[in-house]
């Protein structure tokens, strides 16, 4: 009986929480103040642009987190008549879809832990896509874990001002730049509104532009095991700051 009426207690605290609109308050990434949130943006930014150029150069021949012009090559091919050169990238567009189903279950099963699941679902995945590589499991298949983590990357809505940051829609991001420059210059928006998109696009771009530097002379293998080493020390110190100081300030 102690045990049910625990269970209804918790049940009507979590009604609360959420009738009221507080249970964004508590997930890690909103307790996150601004400054966290832009370097853990200008770094998922990075990441992405180093993963699209690894599949670009290294592993496919392909773009893992570009849907743009994957969906454009897939129409060329199919208006081409080359029925299999086009079956690899609705591969990779399922999987970018997928990755983007993947991650909306991961933040409904995990509410208050949105981000450091995202990130560890995130690791997880490349692992996959780095022992595939270790297998020489390569070409059509080894990519498709990074192209998932790509597609669950952007389920993450890291919030700064009034804007979304930290995904991989690169457009996006340029949209934005020309559009809050035209703000700024109306006085609607401070002028680090604009200046925030271009560091974003400008970090993503050196991502990309890192990886070329290093993938002719550095094994696809090798550079996915740095990533991972990096993904595994922003994960520890994500919780080590949450446990330190729980508001992240």
């Amino acid at each position: 009986m102690k045990r049910y009426d625990f269970h209804v207690k918790q049940f009507m605290i979590e009604e609360a929480i959420e009738f009221l609109g507080l249970k964004e308050r508590f997930t890690i990434e909103n307790r996150m103040n601004r400054h966290h949130k832009i370097i853990l943006a200008l770094f998922l930014s990075a990441l992405s642009g180093f993963i699209d150029i690894l599949g670009l150069f290294g592993i496919g021949k392909m773009f893992l987190s570009f849907m743009s012009g994957n969906s454009t090559r897939l129409a060329f091919y199919l208006a081409e008549g080359e029925f299999i050169q086009a079956l690899p990238y609705i591969f990779l567009i399922a999987s970018f879809v997928f990755g983007a189903f993947l991650g909306d279950v991961v933040k409904s099963r995990f509410p208050g832990e949105v981000l450091l699941a995202i990130l560890t679902t995130e690791t997880f995945l490349i692992f996959i896509s780095f022992m595939m590589i270790f297998l020489d499991i390569k070409d059509e298949w080894s990519y498709l874990p990074l192209t998932i983590a790509m597609g669950l990357q952007n389920t993450m809505h890291i919030r700064v001002d009034d804007k979304i940051i930290g995904r991989t829609f690169f457009s996006g991001v340029l949209h934005s730049l020309g559009t809050d420059i035209s703000q700024a210059m109306q006085k609607n928006k401070p002028w680090s509104a604009p200046l925030l998109d271009l560091v974003i696009w400008v970090v993503a771009v050196s991502g990309a532009f890192l990886a070329g530097i290093l993938q002719p002379n550095i094994p696809t293998q090798t550079l996915l095991g740095l990533v991972l080493i990096i993904l595994l020390l922003v994960i520890v110190i994500i919780i080590m700051l949450n446990k330190k100081q729980p508001d992240f300030r």
